[in-house]
């Protein structure tokens, strides 16, 4: 009896994991061999929706996936040099100060998504009532229709500075738990400001600093909320990435077969994304 205690208590847990993931999962791959539309109901085409993706049958799955590529390297850019830099930061001025400044930083986390998005809406706005272009009307210069013409990098600076917070308060936590003594040991070393970063706090943070780069890599590549708000995809799928493509694909045009196959490829990207950075990252050896 003693032996069945420990899978009495994890049993909710592998239900939980049985009913929303491991279900959806399958049915998921299911659905991917049909042509299921509208109808909710389905033919067995096999393979079909992976050969339409894979032999770009699909004329947009190139742009799509290109986009994603580009996406996902901006944003975590954003997210971890700048979580890192103002950790270090925050860090460094210690006590209340370095407190109060963490918590402004933290608003953008706390804000709730629909402002977020109005807020790099206006900020972007082609009209003269956009921020921007009312700073640019100030000084004599004309207006731009922002939006339409660098949509990527709009979406990537609204989701990268959105992750800052939550990189910069694990990383600041981090940085604090580094003895002093160590620190100190290297300034009368004569260890500059910049090399301290890089050769002592770096691989001493190695590990929660890994963490944050799998898990928003993950959540970049399989949210898209912000960027339908923000520009919708467009114009012409030149800020869509592979998960909203799906979720478009799905529930937009309900072509529910093909949706699902693109689908279960966020799944294996997802799966080959963890095991690379394992191995990269040296996580096996951390563990």
């Amino acid at each position: 009896m003693k032996k069945l205690i420990p899978y009495i208590f994890i049993l909710p847990l592998i239900l939980l994991i049985l009913l929303f993931y491991i279900i959806p999962a399958v049915s998921t791959f299911y659905i991917s061999l049909t042509d299921m539309g509208r109808s909710l109901k389905g033919d067995f085409v096999g393979l079909k929706n992976f050969t339409r993706m894979f032999s770009l049958e699909d004329p947009v799955i190139g742009r799509v996936l290109l986009n994603t590529i580009f996406y996902l390297a901006g944003a975590l850019a954003i997210t971890i040099i700048g979580g890192l830099l103002l950790a270090n930061a925050t860090a460094s001025l210690g006590g209340a100060m370095g407190a109060f400044f963490r918590l402004v930083w933290f608003l953008p986390r706390a804000t709730p998504p629909v402002v977020w998005a109005f807020l790099w809406i206006w900020a972007f706005n082609p009209t003269q009532f956009g921020l921007l272009n009312m700073i640019l009307s100030r000084i004599g210069l004309p207006g731009r229709g922002w939006i339409s013409l660098y949509p990527m990098l709009i979406v990537i600076l609204a989701n990268g500075i959105l992750g800052i917070p939550y990189t910069m308060t694990i990383l600041s936590a981090a940085i604090g738990n580094i003895p002093y003594e160590i620190i100190e040991a290297s300034r009368i070393d004569g260890a500059s400001g910049w090399q301290i970063i890089i050769k002592i706090k770096i691989p001493l943070i190695w590990w929660p600093l890994s963490f944050l780069t799998i898990w928003h890599t993950l959540s970049f590549l399989t949210t898209f909320q912000y960027i339908m708000m923000i520009t919708g995809g467009g114009p012409f799928y030149a800020s869509t990435p592979l998960a909203l493509y799906t979720y478009n694909k799905a529930f937009q045009n309900m072509e529910l077969g093909y949706g699902s196959a693109l689908a279960m490829v966020l799944i294996v990207l997802s799966m080959v994304i963890i095991l690379g950075f394992r191995q990269i990252l040296g996580l096996k050896r951390e563990a």
